[in-house]
């Protein structure tokens, strides 16, 4: 099944590519400045050594300006289009369709929903929606990281940090799947720290949340596949 891209990893993979673009030339610059500058004054036999001159009669003060200008037109650019593609804790959505509480632990994720439910390294949630996780951890520092989305969040013990995604519609397909991993080192566990996305038909969805009955922590892991 082709996943559908998430708008946030578009406008991510948007700004990496300008970058990288913006880095090759400037590279091209440099490189193709050194081999000119190699070769133009290069030592040759019977020459002296080359000493610059002090005093040229024409200033380079200009070029130096209008080099440092263009330098921080484009990096200032990248750092306003970077700010404005991360999602901003202090201005969550307005009305989300959902709030989940997630905790990171040794090695694990657990998910619980608002009625009570809770899955452990899968969560389900509605298409076409806006979803909140509050992410806290319930052992050392994790980091909450949703893969295709390209946003992450650390997930720290005794606190609670936000972070919320736009999940994708659904066009022929019953359901999509998204990697959730820990990008913190957190011990030996920590490369097989994983989960899973599902973002379902809405419909599908509630009618699942529905099934589910609140389960205590201790007995979450009976809901591993969500289901």
């Amino acid at each position: 099944m082709s996943q559908v891209t998430p708008s946030s990893a578009s406008d991510w993979n948007s700004l990496f590519n300008a970058a990288a673009l913006i880095a090759i030339i400037a590279l091209a610059v440099v490189m193709a400045a050194m081999i000119y500058f190699t070769v133009r004054y290069r030592a040759r036999g019977g020459q002296g050594k080359f000493i610059p001159e002090l005093g040229l009669e024409r200033s380079r003060a200009r070029e130096t300006v209008v080099f440092a200008c263009i330098s921080i037109i484009i990096l200032l650019s990248l750092a306003i289009a970077s700010y404005r593609v991360t999602p901003n804790a202090r201005f969550p959505p307005a009305n989300p369709a959902m709030t989940i509480d997630v905790t990171a632990l040794q090695w694990a994720f657990e998910f619980k929903y608002p009625n009570g439910a809770t899955t452990v390294n899968v969560v389900n949630v509605p298409a076409n929606a806006s979803i909140v996780f509050n992410v806290t951890s319930s052992d050392v520092m994790h980091n909450f990281y949703l893969v295709e989305y390209r946003v992450s969040i650390d997930a720290i013990p005794g606190r609670y940090n936000i972070i919320w995604i736009d999940t994708p519609q659904l066009y022929g397909s019953s359901e999509l799947n998204y990697t959730i991993r820990c990008k913190e080192l957190c011990g030996p566990g920590h490369t097989d720290m994983m989960a899973s996305l599902h973002v379902m038909d809405p419909a599908a969805f509630q009618l699942w949340l529905t099934n589910q009955t609140s389960t205590a922590p201790g007995n979450s892991t009976m809901n591993m596949s969500g289901g």
